[in-house]
């Protein structure tokens, strides 16, 4: 909050008693609409409304608010006459009084009754009552007369004053007045002390007759002040505040997957939601983190009146895929892949995608969501297996198999829709992976085959995950080349193990790489 806003509102504390409090009288009411009549129902508010003036004096810091002044304080559609009852307090409130007082009319046999409450606004609190008889309406003015001097007295804790014996002149009357500010939430004072009624533009308040100087108050705005002269009810007062700030406008572009809204910034230190940010004048420390990115942080330097933006492209967190997809029968086929909606390849792929990827396989109808999960650093192997109906050649609800390097095996299966067809330009050529088929009449190869496959699957293996481990910004491509013909010769160590033993050296070998 702005330094002076601050000031503003330790003078309000120290200073509290010096500010007039407002004390309504609102209109006398009557049990049944007959039994008073306008006149008569205005002449004894009248005469309560002036014992109120005599005892509760300005010289005490007590204004009591006209008719006019309480009109013009009502929210819009509500006329003074409906304010009685269980909403007296809330009006009050509505009204800005500190103090608010009705009288009710009633019959009791053959003779009026009179009952009288003030109550204080803020604390919903029944100061005081008083209740009376009378033959008649001049008897009822006889009551308030006696009673209403100690009634009123109360409201000041009984505390003795200056008496006055009439309505102050023009000169001291108050006047309810609009005050507003361009652009509104400021804080007022006037006369150099704060307004506790209004600590946020627009607001209603009562004043003295006379000149005043307004001073209104907002962060990252120039103080406005001015002075004006208060003659009536209604009179509006306007303040336009000028900026003394600049703007931030932080925006960056997400290319790799993932929203806005998960976009975390620190500014000087302090969570912020990115977006156009109005700021002080001076250098600015901004810290940005996603989960789908590399973090990012700068400094900006703001001018007032100017504007400055971050639109830059963040840098995605790398992953990697291994993809196949093959038929049920074990046949391998060609299809589409797609990487945030761009097409990449077809399968057997291998390749860094960002972290947050959409990954797609297939194309028109059969093209096809997949669930995985990348790792941040790491290379996910994925096997899309289809499903055929006898005949057709149709996708019957296919069964993609997942697993990672490095993680337990996920078994979750993801299907595709069912019905659709393998496209009639999808490949389905054997490749170098149909060895694996038919490794039956590879079991007598030696073991010497079978162990310089192991050997160098394992070590290109590590290799590979070495190379995208230390991956970085400046050698990011180079290394990533590397990563793939690693994993090459890696994938032919593992045919040539799967040749020299089919049974026992195959399972070693998927143990080792879930390993």
């Amino acid at each position: 909050m702005n330094r002076l806003i601050h000031i503003f509102l330790v003078l309000a504390f120290f200073t509290g008693a010096s500010f007039a409090k407002h004390v309504a009288v609102l209109e006398t009411v009557s049990d049944t609409k007959d039994l008073l009549s306008p006149s008569e129902r205005i002449y004894l508010t009248n005469t309560l409304r002036e014992e109120a003036v005599k005892e509760l004096p300005a010289e005490l810091e007590y204004t009591i608010m006209t008719r006019e002044n309480i009109q013009e304080m009502l929210p819009p559609g509500k006329a003074i006459e409906d304010c009685e009852g269980s909403c007296l307090v809330e009006t009050g409130k509505n009204i800005s009084a500190d103090f608010i007082c009705q009288a009710r009319v009633g019959k009791v046999g053959s003779k009026f009754s009179i009952s009288t409450e003030i109550y204080e606004t803020s604390t919903n609190k029944l100061v005081a009552s008083f209740n009376g008889l009378g033959a008649d309406v001049e008897a009822l003015i006889e009551v308030i007369m006696a009673k209403a001097p100690e009634f009123f007295r109360k409201v000041r804790g009984g505390a003795k004053g200056i008496i006055r014996t009439g309505f102050d002149g023009a000169g001291n009357q108050s006047f309810a007045i609009h005050v507003s500010t361009n652009p509104p939430g400021a804080a007022l004072s006037i006369d150099g002390r704060p307004v506790p009624k209004c600590n946020s533009t627009p607001c209603q308040i009562l004043l003295e007759s006379g000149r005043h100087r307004f001073l209104a108050v907002l962060d990252h705005y120039e103080d406005a002040e001015g002075s004006f002269d208060i003659t009536g009810n209604g009179q509006q007062v306007s303040l336009d505040l000028v900026p003394r700030f600049g703007t931030l406008v932080v925006e960056p572009q997400l290319n790799g997957g993932g929203t806005l809204d998960e976009l975390e910034m620190t500014l000087d230190g302090n969570k912020v939601k990115a977006g156009k940010i109005e700021l002080d004048p001076g250098v600015h420390s901004v810290e940005l983190s996603h989960r789908c990115y590399n973090p990012a942080s700068f400094k900006v330097g703001i001018y007032k009146g100017k504007e400055e933006s971050f639109r830059e492209a963040l840098v995605p967190i790398a992953s990697g895929i291994s993809l196949s997809a093959s038929k049920s029968s074990g046949e391998p086929l060609k299809l589409p892949v797609f990487v945030n909606d761009n097409s990449v390849g077809e399968t057997p792929y291998l390749g860094s995608v960002p972290l947050c990827s959409k990954i797609e396989i297939g194309e028109g109808s059969s093209r096809t969501a997949l669930n995985l999960t990348l790792l941040p650093g790491e290379t996910v192997d994925y096997e899309y297996v289809v499903q055929e109906s006898s005949g057709r050649g149709s996708v019957s609800g296919g069964a993609p198999l997942r697993k990672r390097r490095g993680v337990a095996q996920d078994n979750t299966e993801t299907k595709p829709e069912p019905g659709t067809s393998i496209p009639s330009n999808v490949s389905t050529s054997s490749s170098s992976w149909t060895l694996m088929d038919h490794a039956t009449w590879l079991l007598p190869v030696s073991a010497v085959i079978a162990g310089v496959g192991l050997a160098l699957g394992i070590v290109f293996e590590l290799d590979a995950a070495e190379q995208y481990k230390y991956a970085n910004s400046q050698n990011y491509k180079e290394k990533m080349d590397a990563a793939k013909s690693s994993q090459t010769i890696r994938n032919v160590g593992w045919i040539m193990t799967g040749v020299g033993g089919f049974g026992f050296v195959l399972a070693t070998t998927f143990m080792i790489i879930d390993f």
